[in-house]
């Protein structure tokens, strides 16, 4: 029995807050918590006159976590008529994935949910947080949907949540612009056009090389393990994530009108071009100040730790990924890691047709 609600244990924990006074990090915290929960206890979202506020042509921005989904959704977010389900163009830090927040995966059908809290799950070496793994070959059944998973009823209930968070936080209901960036969605293209039949959903796919996405998912992003498997066993499993979610999605895409991609490396190396690509693509009117820049000040609610904006930093794991692992990601995941553009050491031209034109240069990452 939990005595203390989840949200209290989370303001007032000291975890995390040695790099900034502690009564600022309670403050920040308070202010997330307040941006993300205001449709939680809002009055208006329950009202029948929701079911008459429009979705139009709602945003996915589709790719994996370490990705640079976040990069990308952000600058969408500074957009004055977008809205994600927890902030808009004044809290662009926002939470912004859907199936990811407990109380709203509650609402949700389970078909919609994220890869954390997967209880309902059976995977025999994985517990509940499914990271970099959800679309490796034992757990990709369990999150792939289709048109014909498609039900009214799962469509009726996901078009009310999204319009409910509309009607929440955009700052014009009538003429607002979805975002969201569910991690799982990578897999489920046809079904999230199904369910939103009407709505004209656009999809943004954000790939990121296989030797830093995978390299990294095995330290920074891996799965809860029931027992951890040898580390070629873990490296194994991050590379057939990484090629079954990208093939996944592309192949999804060849047959959808509203689905277009990006490279994270040409996103670093020309933000500008990436952002002026997609808004293009997705009928949002471009200004220069979506784009990361040294101007702009954070929300307050930004979090101590949190350094994705300006400045756009060089890949720091490529460089420290070794030749064997490397060799290991190239087996897995390598043709499909060409078609992108993608080398061991440096990028080139995809094969794969690209929403902005593609920055190849010879990677030079941080160290």
């Amino acid at each position: 029995m939990r005595l203390v609600p989840p949200g209290v244990t989370y303001l007032f924990s000291r975890a995390r807050s040695a790099d900034v006074a502690y009564p600022r990090t309670v403050a920040v915290r308070a202010v997330r918590l307040y941006q993300r929960d205001r449709w939680r206890w809002s009055v208006r979202r329950r009202r029948r006159s929701v079911d008459d506020i429009p979705i139009d042509r709602p945003i996915f921005v589709l790719g994996l976590q370490g990705g640079g989904t976040t990069l990308v959704t952000r600058c969408l977010l500074r957009h004055p008529a977008v809205v994600s389900m927890g902030g808009n163009s004044r809290f662009w830090v926002a939470t912004d994935e859907l199936g990811f927040v407990r109380n709203r995966m509650a609402r949700l059908p389970r078909t919609l949910w994220s890869a954390q809290g997967r209880t309902d799950v059976d995977g025999s070496q994985f517990g509940s947080n499914h990271d970099s793994a959800y679309a490796s070959h034992d757990l990709f059944p369990h999150y792939r949907n289709t048109a014909d998973d498609a039900t009214p009823e799962d469509a009726a209930v996901f078009k009310r949540v999204i319009r409910e968070h509309i009607d929440v936080y955009a700052r014009d209901p009538q003429n607002a612009r979805f975002v969201d960036k569910t991690h799982t969605y990578s897999l489920k293209v046809p079904y999230l056009e199904a369910l939103l039949d009407g709505c004209d959903p656009y999809f943004v796919l954000v790939v990121r090389n296989p030797y830093t996405t995978c390299f990294r998912a095995v330290r920074r992003k891996p799965p809860q393990w029931i027992r951890a498997p040898a580390y070629e066993e873990q490296l194994r499993i991050a590379a057939q994530h990484w090629r079954a979610s990208y093939c996944t999605a592309l192949e999804d895409g060849a047959r959808s009108p509203r689905f277009g991609a990006v490279r994270f490396e040409d996103f670093v190396r020309d933000p500008a071009a990436v952002v002026e690509a997609i808004c293009a693509f997705t009928g949002l009117a471009y200004d220069p100040d979506l784009v990361p820049d040294p101007a702009h000040q954070r929300p307050f609610g930004t979090l101590p730790s949190d350094t994705k904006w300006y400045p756009l930093l060089d890949d720091p794991w490529r460089a420290r990924v070794p030749d064997a692992d490397a060799a290991f990601i190239d087996a897995e995941c390598g043709a499909l890691a060409r078609a992108l553009g993608y080398g061991r050491d440096v990028d080139f031209e995809p094969q794969v047709q690209m929403l902005a034109p593609a920055r190849n240069a010879e990677a030079a990452p941080a160290g």
